[in-house]
């Protein structure tokens, strides 16, 4: 499919390795910058490349790493680096060397690398964790997220929901389900690889039915969560500790990561101490006791006793100086511990009063567009991270309730309330500690459903099997799927195979308006638009029911595969 183009990858890691076995394996020649000894990332992904492609060491030159690599005439270059900055870095000094080859990027904020877009050819920009987080919350729920598509500032996801008995789904037609859930039901299945595409029939949905279904994210995963017949778990029986014995613990912890200036503050101003009581005995002859008050008065900025010599005044200048300084650092950081106990403590009285909740072990960027997701859905969680430092930690404790700590102790999942929790999603960048968690958590509350990002898939999905782990994920796995889509399809489509049927999802712009009734002909023939951008702002597909496409907007579109090419090359 792919013979005789030749891509180029900037950046060696998970996503790397995976965005590039894809396009090799449908015949693509693959060069992938990076210096394989940079990190452990790197290593095993240039161990898992291994002899399938060339990878070139960028030095500290960029620009004669990409000409060596042969961006002249490649079919593309995927940034996938880690570092936001220096993708967009190399998205310039690409443009200045290869202009008419076109970019993805990888990148934390899609939305900003839209705004230079045009100026350096990126084709599309995606946040590996923004489309993996609908994956993660979807499985908390049973379902199944295909593929997330990005339209502005917002994620556009195709959802599979096997429909309960009990479902508000069941008895409506995929139009009454448009109007009721703002959804669009692109097909449905009545039995394993039965799938056929939707069109305007008035065919009820009934129970044990397969739907795909796509929309706005808020909407498409307030329809799973509707869909779900689960009624959380009981507690009953279950063993709970006192919420004191969580705060000692929590202040344990608290006191373990003692930042590092307090020590060196506590360091300074015992030298001082000393070094005032040594000047004072032996320089200004004094005696023990009123060298140690002297001592104690100017280390901490009172004035000190009267001295001839020079140089025992300018030692008292400075030791006066840091007498103001250092107590202030020892007591901020001493006020700011006992905060910190409070806090913590008010956090775990928290997660002791939720039921039927969600536990995210892990706050790193996947974790945080997660936690961001189930906010938005107003689905109570609480959060468990073990890294003090976390970026995202004063952004979620907003919402949630954060508690520091690893998630593989069960100490901790019994601070997070998991006997009473409906969910744990054990999302952190470690996969033996995610597997440890979700069999601990099993462990404490076997009705509980257990989620798992995994970056080996086939390693991780093999254990989860065994430990009987309900989703296993991969993050990358998720999203490389939409970075090679972008690489090899000018038109960034999304190709989705439903036992036999062939369907395809993009972002269209159209260069003409489409009428209210075009698009109904359209729709007849099985197309779906899920959402639409219009000066900014994302509108349901229900809108599409009533109003024109103009020239200008942008809209998410899906249907089988032949029909969503004929109609972009239409418009």
């Amino acid at each position: 499919m792919l013979s005789g183009r030749r891509f180029i990858a900037f950046g060696l890691n998970h996503l790397t390795a995976r965005v590039a076995t894809s396009l090799m394996e449908q015949g693509a020649r693959v060069v992938v910058i990076g210096d394989p000894e940079a990190d452990d990332d790197a290593r095993e992904s240039a161990d898992q490349l291994n002899e399938r492609c060339r990878i070139v060491d960028p030095g500290f030159d960029r620009d004669h790493a990409l000409v060596d690599a042969g961006l002249p005439g490649a079919a593309g270059l995927l940034l996938l680096g880690g570092d936001d900055l220096e993708n967009l870095r190399t998205a310039a000094a690409a443009h200045s060397l290869a202009p008419d080859v076109p970019v993805v990027m990888r990148t934390f904020q899609p939305e900003l690398v839209d705004e230079v877009s045009e100026q350096f050819n990126i084709r599309r920009a995606y946040s590996v964790a923004a489309l993996a987080a609908p994956t993660f919350v979807g499985a908390a729920f049973g379902e199944d997220v295909l593929q997330t598509l990005r339209l502005g500032d917002e994620e556009v996801p195709l959802c599979v929901l096997e429909v309960a008995a009990v479902s508000p789904l069941v008895g409506k037609s995929a139009e009454e389900v448009k109007e009721a859930f703002e959804c669009a039901v692109v097909a449905i299945s009545s039995g394993p690889d039965r799938w056929k595409a939707v069109t305007d029939s008035p065919e009820p949905i009934r129970a044990d039915d397969h739907v795909l279904v796509g929309g706005r994210q808020i909407d498409v995963l307030r329809l799973a969560m509707v869909n779900d017949p689960s009624e959380g778990v009981s507690a009953a029986g279950a063993k709970r500790s006192p919420v004191g014995e969580r705060a000692g613990a929590a202040a344990q912890h608290t006191r373990a990561a003692l930042p590092r200036l307090l020590m060196v503050g506590v360091a300074l101003f015992v030298v001082f101490f000393v070094a005032n009581l040594v000047v004072n005995t032996t320089a200004l002859k004094m005696g023990v006791l009123d060298a140690l008050l002297a001592a104690l008065a100017t280390s901490v900025g009172n004035v000190p006793p009267t001295a001839e010599q020079s140089w025992v005044k300018l030692f008292h200048l400075g030791a006066m100086a840091a007498g103001v300084v250092l107590p202030w650092i020892v007591l901020s950081y001493i006020t700011a511990l006992v905060l910190a106990e409070r806090l913590e403590l008010r956090m775990a009285k928290r997660a002791q009063r939720m039921e039927n909740h969600v536990v995210l072990v892990g706050l790193d960027r996947v974790g945080y567009r997660v936690a961001q997701l189930l906010a938005e859905l107003q689905i109570p969680t609480v959060v468990m991270e073990r890294e003090p430092d976390s970026a995202f930690l004063e952004a979620i404790a907003t919402d949630f309730p954060v508690l520091r700590g690893d998630g593989r102790l069960p100490e901790n999942l019994e601070r997070c309330n998991i006997a009473r929790a409906r969910c744990v999603i054990a999302c952190t960048d470690d996969d033996l500690a995610n597997l440890a968690t979700c069999r601990e958590a099993r462990r404490l509350q076997p009705g509980i459903r257990t989620v798992l990002r995994a970056f080996d898939e086939t390693v991780g999905g093999r254990l989860a099997e065994a430990f009987a782990i309900d989703a296993t994920l991969s993050s990358t796995s998720v999203a490389s799927r939409a970075f090679v889509g972008a690489a090899i399809d000018e038109y960034a489509m999304r190709p989705i195979e439903m036992g036999g049927l062939q369907l395809a999802a993009f972002r269209f712009s159209p260069k003409h308006t489409i009428t209210p009734d075009g698009l109904a002909r359209w729709r007849k023939k099985g197309m779906r638009v899920l959402a639409l951008d219009h000066e900014g702002e994302i509108m349901p597909p229900t809108v599409a029911l009533h109003r024109s496409i103009e020239a200008g907007d942008a809209a998410i579109v899906v249907g089988p595969a032949s029909l969503i090419r004929e109609l972009a090359e239409a418009y």
